[in-house]
């Protein structure tokens, strides 16, 4: 476009509107003529040469390392557990670091509280001991008083027995026969009346007798008569009423005596047993402030904790198990709540807390290296224990993390270690020998191939390869590459430019962010690729090897 090809009425504007068209257009052309001479004469001449550090792959042993921070514990401690019940508060604690000897007291608590229920439960306790001899005594007098109405019974039994008996074989015979005798006698009396009366009759006719003879001797027999039926009429109601009516009042009066005697029984036991009853009431209720005032006393004694050994004191911390407060003068902890470790210093162990993924590669036995704070040299230690669960300290604050504690023995434990250290171990878990492997850096992930770029004279040719384990600092190359070959160390974005130089386009939904080695290394810890069982070697003695890198030029 020129000024001459400008409308008539733009032409005529003023010259600061007319500059501020013909800029951009201007600017615009010149761009665009840049870009046809670097395609025409850039893509027609020869790449700038590519330069940098190179790294030449030869065989190697790749170790699989597994690196995790930890801190030292005690393989031996004995645990300090508030015993009180509820909730108490400590009045006085023993310096974290102290060395104490056995016996030396630890923590002391708030006993106030024990100390009132004590005295209470001490008066409760002499009143039921009061209440139990009172009850004893009443008891001893109720069977006393039940042996006296018990014997009294009995011998009522006796006496009503012994009566009906003297009746029916003493009395009744001797009254029956005295009946029977008077009616005898009656008719005697009856016939010598008779027989006076027949002779005074025959005296009176012969004048010997008077006639007041002869009416006496009338009136004599009829009061024998009288006599006669008077003894027949006692002998008949002997017979057949007042003998039935005596014999039933005695044998009543037995029966009688006899039911007295069950209900005296009856109510002797209903009442020793109610005694009984009570003195047991009473015992149990004794027995039972006993256990109370031992319990009491045994928390009161609770209350002042002392070393059952020798050890270092060492607080609980608020993500151990079972806690959930500082340990400090005037905190408060709540019963079976960890206060306090004493360990044995002598022999320590790292505890790690590794990641879900890695614990199927992870068997007892393996070796590590762990570095401690403040150690100088490495130390070798073996895995011991791997916990079977999880641990949840963090499930409130990430549930989806899920890490397992492990134990790394120490072959030797320097001097003067304490627990809580900060330590950091490699695990070893595998190793490869005699195989091609290359520097995490040198590797660029494009969507799902990653590429190596191979020196080719003075440049890099990119090349696709297929990468197998991999530790923190190289990567296994099965596929893609040979002995002998060199490969550029990447700088950052540098990866991506060499590809599109070379025509492979990265499309920018699947491009990674640069620098593979490095995401590799962040991610290394719990994407561990899976190791082939035949590529495993035997044996602890090559684990604890540190893996040889090969040469860079």
């Amino acid at each position: 476009m020129s000024i001459a090809a400008i409308p008539t009425e733009v032409a005529s504007r003023p010259r600061r509107s007319l500059r501020r068209l013909v800029l951009p257009s201007v600017l615009a052309l010149i761009a665009v003529g840049a870009v046809v001479a670097w395609r025409v004469y850039g893509s027609a001449g020869a790449p700038p040469a590519v330069t940098g550090t190179f790294y030449s792959i030869h065989p190697m042993d790749l170790e699989i390392k597994f690196t995790k921070d930890g801190e030292l514990q005690a393989i031996n401690s004995i645990e300090v557990i508030c015993q009180v019940e509820g909730v108490s508060t400590i009045q006085t604690l023993v310096k974290e670091g102290t060395f104490v000897k056995k016996g030396d007291v630890l923590v002391t608590l708030d006993s106030s509280a024990i100390k009132q229920r004590i005295e209470d439960t001490t008066l409760s306790l002499q009143q039921a001991e009061a209440d139990l001899i009172t009850a004893k005594e009443m008891k001893a007098i109720q069977e006393s008083q039940n042996a006296t109405n018990f014997e009294a019974a009995q011998i009522a039994v006796t006496l009503a027995k012994l009566d009906l008996q003297q009746y029916t074989e003493g009395s009744y015979p001797q009254q029956l026969k005295d009946a029977q005798v008077n009616v005898e006698m009656a008719k005697i009396s009856v016939d010598n009346a008779d027989a006076d009366l027949k002779q005074t009759k025959e005296l009176f006719a012969k004048g010997f007798v008077t006639e007041a003879d002869m009416k006496k001797s009338e009136l004599a027999l009829v009061t024998a008569n009288n006599a006669w039926e008077k003894a027949k009429t006692s002998l008949e109601v002997l017979t057949k009423y007042q003998h039935e009516m005596d014999e039933a009042a005695k044998k009543n009066a037995m029966v009688v005596a006899e039911q007295r005697l069950i209900r005296t029984q009856r109510e002797n036991a209903a009442i020793l047993a109610q005694k009984s009853a009570d003195v047991q009431a009473k015992q149990e209720a004794l027995a039972l402030l006993k256990r109370r005032q031992e319990h009491l006393q045994e928390q009161f004694d609770a209350c002042t904790i002392k070393a059952p050994s020798d050890g270092m004191v060492v607080y609980a911390s608020t993500s151990e198990r079972y806690s959930q407060t500082q340990i400090q003068e005037g905190a408060q902890i709540r019963e079976r709540q960890l206060i306090l470790r004493l360990p044995e210093t002598a022999s320590m162990k790292a505890v790690l807390r590794v990641p879900e993924s890695m614990v199927p590669k992870l068997q007892e036995g393996q070796r590590a290296m762990v570095r401690i704070v403040g150690v100088p040299n490495r130390l070798g230690a073996t895995l011991t224990k791997i916990s079977i669960l999880a641990d949840n300290q963090s499930r409130y604050f990430n549930p989806d993390l899920k890490e397992y504690p492990i134990d790394l023995t120490l072959d030797d434990t320097p001097a003067n270690m304490k627990p809580g250290i900060g330590c950091q171990a490699e695990l070893f878990i595998s190793r490869y020998e005699h195989v091609l492997a290359v520097p995490l850096a040198s590797i660029y992930v494009a969507g799902g191939d990653s590429y190596v770029f191979i020196k080719d004279a003075d440049n890099v040719k990119p090349t696709k390869v297929t990468i197998g384990a991999t530790n923190e600092t190289d990567a296994e190359v099965k596929q893609g590459v040979a002995a002998g070959q060199e490969v550029i160390i990447l700088q950052s974005g540098q990866g991506r430019e060499l590809l599109e130089r070379a025509g492979i386009k990265v499309a920018p939904a699947t491009r990674p962010s640069e620098g593979w080695g490095k995401k590799r290394r962040n991610t290394s810890q719990q994407q561990t690729p899976a190791v082939p069982a035949a590529q495993k070697t035997a044996g602890a003695g090559g684990a604890d090897k540190v893996p040889a890198k090969a040469g860079r030029s």
